[in-house]
């Protein structure tokens, strides 16, 4: 009796055993699954990627080693307000991507003077609204028209002072979907006129549904908000940078980074031969476990 109690428990040893090797066999030879990159560009060549459509109006940009995008007025926005802004626009298709985007601002508070302090009305000198705006739209965007790219119809990072009514923030919309109060603790002053800091932005489509993401350090992402889409089918996708501009004060947005990645779920080619060479690997080691287990157990008499 104590013999087949010793031997169960080899038994289910020999079995932990097994499944533990099975584990570390299959690890390295899983078939993963590898995000693609559509687009990438940290703007410091001379040019403007020919992939992106320069939508005229008010506005300007350069490449300066990085994306410096100019806002003007006057009253000046995406889709029209007194005057229509000048927009950047890129194109893709797809229904599971994230869009990475990184803005540093230069937002200037009044148009003459200087100002330090915590952001209140000043009417005396204000700008008015200095609005940089950062879009991803699911309808086409056009030299004649703009219209999705109103107020509500996009997706928007919009980091935006006035000094008017003493506003200083950053706020994330789509549709009727809103988070407001996004700005970085640190840059909650106005210093020597300029409001300032550098953001991360993600919008990250998985099917009908919209995520949008932002992080004062690029590390460490905070959701604005989650929201289905209004054409959950669709599978077209435009990034826009854009801005609303009451006056021209010159406030400007530094883009040194823009990344596009499909999240489509797409093997890796080689993954499936490694993967059933492992299987069959396992299997032959197991065989042979069993095999010379069966040969060592001494036999009852």
């Amino acid at each position: 009796m104590n013999r087949v109690i010793a031997d169960s428990k080899a038994v289910a040893t020999g079995r932990l055993a097994f499944s533990l090797l099975l584990l570390l066999a299959l690890g390295p030879c899983a078939n993963k699954a590898a995000a693609s990159v559509i687009y990438s560009d940290n703007f410091t060549g001379g040019t403007l990627n020919s992939g992106w459509h320069v939508l005229s109006g008010q506005g300007t940009y350069s490449m300066v080693g990085d994306l410096r995008y100019y806002n003007d007025g006057p009253s000046s926005g995406p889709a029209g307000w007194g005057t229509t802004s000048l927009s950047l626009a890129y194109s893709f298709a797809g229904s599971y991507w994230e869009v990475d985007v990184e803005a540093t601002y230069h937002l200037d508070w009044l148009s003459s003077g200087t100002f330090t302090g915590p952001p209140v009305p000043a009417y005396v000198n204000s700008s008015g609204t200095q609005g940089p705006q950062v879009m991803v739209s699911f309808s086409s965007v056009t030299e004649s028209d703009r219209s999705a790219l109103g107020y509500g119809h996009s997706a928007d990072f919009e980091r935006v002072i006035d000094a008017w009514y003493g506003n200083n923030e950053l706020t994330a919309g789509y549709e009727t979907t809103e988070s407001q109060n996004l700005v970085n603790p640190a840059g909650t002053w106005i210093n020597n006129n300029i409001a300032d800091g550098t953001y991360w932005y993600q919008f990250i489509r998985t099917g009908g549904t919209l995520a949008m993401n932002y992080s004062y350090d690029g590390v460490d992402y905070a959701t604005a908000f989650s929201a289905p889409l209004a054409n959950p089918s669709g599978s077209f996708n435009e990034l826009v940078l854009s801005g609303t501009t009451f006056s021209t004060a010159g406030s400007y947005t530094d883009y040194s980074l823009v990344t596009i990645k499909s999240l489509d779920a797409v093997p890796e080619p080689s993954g499936f031969v490694p993967l059933a060479l492992c299987l069959a690997g396992a299997g032959v080691k197991r065989f042979r476990r069993k095999a010379v287990s069966i040969v060592a157990a001494p036999v009852e008499r």
